[in-house]
Formats: structure tokens, sequence, C-alpha cells
């Protein structure tokens, strides 16, 4: 069964995340297949690498025309990881991380945010996810905000 790829992302260490049409994240180690598959040995040169597209309307991903991986050898040949997941735990974590810094409690916290203490203790312990204009709510006192990043600046997908 093909599973269409949908987007995929270069990052350093010649690895690819790779989303398929059907929601699922995957983490593709290329120099595996690199080393096992001669013909792509160019995709050593990371300038190279780093131009990775989708091909043929999601059936694969190629590099040029001479170099492709079909969405079954992609998908076959990586294992699952939970973007979203990870993301989330490490924005929690950097909250929970400045409250402390700040010599916060939760109930102060909560206070300086315009919030009650329960949603500061259910944002830290993941019990739910926080809305967006909640986590920005929490995030003020502490002297932060959210901006948008490269998914490689913020993720280590190695660690995960």
């Amino acid at each position: 069964m093909f599973k269409k790829i949908a987007a995929v992302q270069p990052f350093a260490g010649h690895d690819l995340i790779v989303w398929f049409a059907d929601g699922e994240a995957r983490l593709f180690d290329a120099k595996l297949f690199i080393k096992k598959h001669n013909e792509f040995a160019a995709l050593n040169d990371e300038k190279v690498f780093n131009t990775v597209q989708l091909a043929a309307e999601g059936y694969g991903v190629s590099w040029g025309n001479d170099l492709d991986i079909s969405c079954k050898e992609v998908h076959d040949a990586s294992k699952p990881i939970d973007v979203v997941g990870c993301e989330s735990a490490r924005v929690i974590s950097e909250v929970v991380d400045a409250r402390h810094e700040e010599g916060l409690s939760q109930a102060k916290l909560a206070s300086a945010a315009g919030v009650k203490q329960p949603v500061v203790a259910r944002l830290e312990t993941r019990v739910n996810s926080p809305r967006l204009d909640t986590l920005l709510k929490v995030l003020t006192p502490l002297g932060k905000t959210i901006r948008i990043v490269e998914l490689g600046d913020a993720l280590d997908i190695k660690a995960k």
C-alpha cells in the first residue's frame, strides 16, 4: 500500500522528516540509504541533500531528475516521530523553567496572567493543550512570547 507524501523537511545529519497524507510523521535517516545504494552518494553533499522536494505528486522524494526514492521506500525505511508531541513538551518545559527562574508559584503566575491557578497546573502537567491566547497570557508575565522559527532550530530529532 502506498502512502503519499504531503511534505518533506531536510535536517542536518542527513535526516528527513516526512509527513504523509494521513498526517503521520516519520524520520528517515538518509545516511543508511546512501550507504546501501551507491548511486545516492551525491547526497553526502549537504547542499545537494537539502534540495530535497516532493516527487511525482507525493509518490516519492527527489533530488533533481536522477535521484528519487519512492514513498513506500521512505515509509518502510523510516521510523515514526511525534513532532507535535515533542514540540509541545519542549514549550511546556520552557514555561515551567521560566516560572522557576522568576521564582513564581503557580498561583502568583496565574494571578499575574489573569487566569486561575488550575489553568497553570493543567498547562504544566499537560493535562490538556492550552489555547494560544491562554499560553500567551501565561508567558507575558514571564517576559516571554511565542515566535515562529524553523523546525530544525527548535526540534532535536535525534534525542527523540
